[in-house]
């Protein structure tokens, strides 16, 4: 087994802890559960308005005890810094090749008995009515559901809506996860698109 900062003996444990403190200063909450029978799904989260939500979303993984992997573009792999960002679960990815990419991840879920990849479907933290549909070919690619994220700063969560299928109607189920998120509120509203 591979360690990553939510999985290391002792080290976990304590940013469990200092992960629930902070949230309970700053009082935010996490409510909802992670699926007890499914070890392989695409997290999505929005909106994702600020580096701040990244933060959030750390405390909330931690509290949860997910064992997550993200995307990071291969540049940053260098030296230190890669090392750092693999213990944190990243996953270095070239993004000039879009098509290639979602079968090497779907062969990463196939290969692994337990995965969970987080992606912003919003793909910036500025204003974007146009979301990306990539998490979806993913989870079609993988054979995997969706599990649905919020962060809502109206009522201080962070929330876990529940899992979705993909289905062959991409633009049916990209309507319907935008109308639930439009209803959230992320910490600076005004960079998100209805």
């Amino acid at each position: 087994m591979r360690y990553t900062l939510f999985s290391t003996p002792l080290l976990s444990p304590v940013l469990r802890l200092l992960s629930k403190l902070i949230l309970k200063i700053i009082r935010w909450r996490v409510i909802g559960s992670l699926p007890k029978d499914q070890k392989k799904y695409v997290l999505i989260v929005a909106p994702h308005t600020s580096n701040w939500d990244f933060i959030l979303f750390v405390l909330a993984v931690s509290v949860l005890r997910l064992k997550p992997s993200v995307l990071i573009k291969s540049t940053l792999f260098i030296g230190p810094l890669g090392w750092f960002l693999r213990y944190c679960g990243a996953i270095p990815v070239n993004r000039t090749q879009a098509s290639s990419l979602v079968s090497y991840i779907a062969d990463i879920y196939a290969q692994r008995e337990e995965f969970v990849l987080i992606i912003t479907p919003e793909g910036t933290r500025s204003a974007n009515p146009n979301w990306k549909r990539g998490f979806h070919h993913v989870a079609t690619a993988a054979e995997v559901p969706i599990l649905i994220v919020y962060v809502d700063s109206a009522t201080r969560t962070i929330g876990i809506e529940g899992l979705m299928e993909p289905s062959s109607d991409v633009d049916g189920d990209m309507g319907k996860i935008k109308r639930f998120f439009d209803s959230k509120s992320g910490l600076r509203p005004k960079n998100y698109a209805s």
